[in-house]
């Protein structure tokens, strides 16, 4: 019976593979795209939200309303993007997404920039019980070409949140896992986020006395953010387990006009 044993895990490699017993296992490729805002209030309602708040002169406090505008409901104000990503499998097997670590920081750059980052554990189809809550070890990995959720230990608490609003996400259900198809190229990923109200708020501000300025002097009010994404995306692969690919770090600006609100 010994040799029956000594062959049965090539056996098993050999069906996980497709039958091949001279092809392994591959890791995915992770090819970042683009950090889209997919809602934003215009660079007018961040203007006339503060403006009471900024402007010094009581009387000149007081037309904030009539110059700038009203004051947006706190819902206007708040951010939401979209990361998207290319995977290309070159397995002959299908690979799911099991984890993810983002960090993005916002104003990067400037003295009032701010770290975000936020652990997802993926949820499997049927799994009633996942919350997308990461585990004691989820998220971690070693490496120094990988970034593990010990790396922005001082993020902004708040700051980035996975988007489970289903006004914001539409169809897309933000917690399931990605099941990236056998030997593909391109696949995409999309994954929404959303920077915290309370935290963005209270970052906002000093960009927001710019915008006054540019009021007051009669400029074109415009937002600039510019930031910087990075992170992990985990696979689950047969045979290797769990697999960390890195991603980023990719920076860019958003660039808010006056009047025009990015909506969903």
């Amino acid at each position: 019976m010994r040799p029956i044993v000594l062959l049965l895990p090539a056996l098993l490699s050999c069906e996980l593979l497709g039958g091949s017993s001279s092809t392994l296992p591959l890791n995915p490729s992770l090819l970042f795209d683009d950090a889209a805002l997919v809602s934003a209030p215009s660079a007018r309602e961040v203007a006339a939200w503060y403006c009471p708040e900024i402007i010094g002169d009581p009387i000149t406090r007081l037309a904030c309303a009539a110059t700038i505008g009203v004051k947006p409901q706190p819902y206007e104000m708040q951010f939401h993007f979209e990361l998207r990503y290319q995977v290309d499998n070159p397995n002959n097997f299908p690979i799911p997404t099991t984890e993810m670590l983002a960090a993005i920081e916002v104003f990067k750059g400037r003295d009032i920039a701010e770290l975000g980052a936020v652990c997802v554990v993926f949820c499997g189809e049927g799994d009633i019980q996942c919350t997308g809550e990461p585990g004691e070890n989820s998220c971690k990995a070693d490496g120094n070409e990988i970034t593990s959720i010990n790396d922005v230990v001082n993020r902004l608490p708040g700051l980035l949140l996975l988007t489970l609003d289903a006004a914001i996400n539409g169809t897309l259900d933000n917690l399931a896992q990605r099941l990236i198809p056998a030997t593909t190229e391109g696949f995409e990923i999309r994954i929404r986020f959303s920077l915290g109200l309370e935290a963005m708020l209270d970052i906002l501000i000093e960009a927001a006395k710019g915008l006054v300025d540019q009021f007051m002097a009669d400029r074109p009010l415009q937002l600039e953010i510019p930031y910087s994404v990075k992170g992990t995306i985990w696979f689950e692969i047969p045979l290797l387990g769990r697999v960390a690919i890195g991603y980023g770090a990719y920076e860019n600006v958003w660039i808010i006009d006056a009047e025009d609100s990015i909506s969903p």
